[in-house]
C-alpha cells in the first residue's frame, strides 16, 4: 500500500510541473533556447524595418528586400522553436527516466521518510521540466515567450 501511495504521488509530481536535466540536456535547452530568442528578436527587427519603411521615398527594391529579410528571419525562428522544443522533450524524458529508476520498489525496513528524501528532489526536477516545456525565456529587450 506504501508503495501504491509513493508511486501516485510521485506520478501526481510528475504529471504537474518539472525541472531541468542532466548537465548535457540543460546545456542543451539552454543553447537552443538562446538561439531561439536570438531569432526571435532578429524577426522583430525585420518586421519592424519593414513596418519603418516611408511609403513616400520607399523604393520597390527597398521593399523586396525587407520583405526577404521578414521571410527569412521567420524561417531561421521557426527552425530555431522546433529545435527548443526537441531539445526541451529530450531533456524532459531524461528527467522522468531517472525518476522511475528512482521509484523501484523500495525496502520494506526503509522508512518512507528516506524513501521521499530520495526521490523528492528527481520529482521536483521533472517538475520543473514539465513546467518550461515548449516555453522560451528570453531577456528583455528581445522578446518574451511563455504558453
Amino acid at each position: 500500500m506504501k508503495r501504491l501511495v509513493l508511486t501516485g504521488v510521485a506520478l501526481v509530481s510528475l504529471c504537474a510541473a518539472t525541472a531541468c536535466g542532466d548537465d548535457d540536456d540543460e546545456s542543451d535547452v539552454a543553447d537552443a533556447n538562446t538561439e531561439f530568442c536570438g531569432d526571435l528578436s532578429s524577426y522583430g527587427q525585420a518586421l519592424a524595418a519593414l513596418a519603418a519603411l516611408d511609403p513616400a521615398t520607399a523604393t520597390k527594391s527597398d521593399y523586396d528586400d525587407a520583405a526577404d529579410e521578414v521571410r527569412s528571419t521567420r524561417e531561421e525562428m521557426v527552425d530555431s522553436a522546433e529545435d527548443l522544443g526537441e531539445a526541451e522533450w529530450a531533456n524532459l524524458q531524461t528527467q522522468a527516466e531517472t525518476l522511475v529508476d528512482q521509484l523501484q520498489d523500495a525496502p520494506d525496513d526503509q522508512a518512507v521518510g528516506a524513501i521521499l528524501d530520495e526521490a523528492k528532489p528527481q520529482a521536483v526536477a521533472v517538475q520543473a521540466s514539465v513546467a518550461t516545456l515548449n516555453t522560451a525565456i528570453c531577456s528583455p529587450g528581445t522578446a518574451t515567450t511563455t504558453t
